[in-house]
């Protein structure tokens, strides 16, 4: 779940950036600032997406209860969208 708390961090910067740009007038920032994020998060998630598809045999590999395991690496999959 870090994951998925770390983008709701960034989706909170970007609403505080856009509202900052829109007080002040400046609306072409607003999407320079949408599209750094996109690509930041993005970028981000192409990184972090084999940890998510590969789950189930990491967590066997640190030694985690096959159960627990399958059960984990299941809903890692679901997370990907």
């Amino acid at each position: 779940m870090p994951v998925l708390k770390k983008q709701f961090g960034m989706g909170s910067a970007l609403e505080t950036l856009c509202g900052q740009a829109y007080g002040a007038g400046k609306l072409d920032m607003m999407g320079v600032y949408l599209q750094r994020s996109w690509v930041i998060v993005n970028t981000t998630a192409l990184i972090l997406s084999p940890l998510y598809i590969f789950a189930r045999p990491l967590l066997r590999l640190i030694g985690q209860k096959q159960e627990i395991a399958d059960t984990a690496g299941k809903f890692a999959i679901w997370m990907l969208p």
